[in-house]
């Protein structure tokens, strides 16, 4: 399945792209990604036209990027070839490597792999509200699995396989009886709302629940943003108070492909409690370590293999009532890549 290529996807995380080079794969395609000396951060084409050695084994140098096979230089906002210690210096018309366009908001690198000409900076998805960080305590964590970026879709959009892959970490068992669902959809963004009434509070959030007893009312609502962000609202509050005053996370789940067999997975957790404790926090990120390497990561990747393509479609499973929205989303995924062919072909 082709990935649709005029889009924003996460690169990196803001603090990891530094001086020194690094190799990541988008799409299919493989980018370096480096820091100027300046600190503006910079995506190439990693592959010297020369030789064709990577450039992410050689070293930033100014603003330019130096290839460690025969010393060409190469500016990061441009890709042109700025420098070559041969001869008399002179610098081919075609030494030159793909730039990619780059955003840097809310810790976060983004890249568009598409069309240059039609990356427009306002169109990166805004996490600052969401994110909260004044009034939020953050963490964050990177994964990278061995499936196709919409089978990891699927499994974040139905979250009714909590209380079964999730029953000591994330949810309870009998959650399931008492879960009501449904999809909304505004434009190309896919909503999924999941509401539990009357059940008791996860084993995530016990430690910090404040109420007498543990019956609450939850929610885990997930929004999906084209081509592959996530942002779910996962939290308890007291017995029919649906105005707040519980706990709750706002958890950005951030992918983007790597290839046609590895996904990205970049994640981000905003929470409203114990603001500040760096305890609590080594505490969540075990919480969040345990679910996704012992429960989702092995089961999406099983999944993957099992099912041989990523077209969970044209395998004719059966559906459930929880499915309608990570169905609608791999039919908007597919409406997005017929308006960007058609866009190419009528270009």
């Amino acid at each position: 399945m082709e990935f649709l290529m005029n889009q924003w996807y996460v690169a990196a995380f803001a603090k990891d792209v530094t001086t020194k080079p690094i190799k990541q794969m988008i799409a299919g395609q493989s980018v370096v990604l480096y820091r100027t000396e300046e600190g503006y951060p910079c995506a190439l084409d990693d592959r010297c036209p020369h030789r064709f050695a990577p450039l992410h084994k050689g070293q930033v140098v100014g603003s330019n990027i130096e290839c460690p096979y025969h010393g060409l230089q190469f500016d990061g906002r441009s890709g042109l070839c700025v420098l070559s210690p041969h001869g008399d210096g002179k610098i081919p018309s075609t030494a030159k490597v793909r730039r990619y366009p780059l955003v840097e908001r809310d810790g976060l690198i983004w890249i568009w792999p598409g069309n240059p000409a039609l990356a427009a900076a306002e169109k990166v998805l805004d996490l600052t509200s969401f994110f909260d960080a004044e009034n939020r305590s953050l963490i964050a964590g990177y994964y990278k699995l061995k499936a196709h970026v919409e089978v990891v879709l699927d499994n974040l959009m139905d979250l009714s396989h909590a209380p079964f892959l999730h029953p000591t970490t994330l949810a309870n068992r009998d959650d399931v009886k008492g879960l009501r669902f449904e999809m909304l959809q505004e434009g190309d963004v896919v909503i999924a709302n999941h509401w539990l009434k009357n059940v008791l509070v996860s084993p995530q959030f016990r430690p910090f629940w404040k109420f007498p007893t543990l019956d609450a009312d939850g929610r885990a609502n997930m929004r999906w943003n084209p081509p592959s962000n996530l942002q779910l609202d996962v939290g308890y509050t007291g017995i029919g108070n649906s105005s707040g005053g519980g706990v709750d996370l706002h958890f950005a789940h951030l992918l983007t492909p790597a290839s046609d067999s590895e996904t990205h997975y970049f994640w981000v957790s905003a929470r409203n409690f114990a603001i500040g404790d760096e305890a609590v926090s080594e505490f969540m990120e075990g919480q969040v370590k345990q679910a996704f390497e012992t429960e989702d990561e092995p089961m999406i990747e099983a999944v993957a293999d099992y099912m041989g393509t990523p077209d969970l479609l044209s395998l004719n499973p059966v559906l459930l009532a929880g499915d309608a929205a990570a169905v609608r989303v791999r039919r908007v995924l597919q409406q997005l890549r017929q308006r960007e062919c058609a866009h190419a072909q009528a270009a």
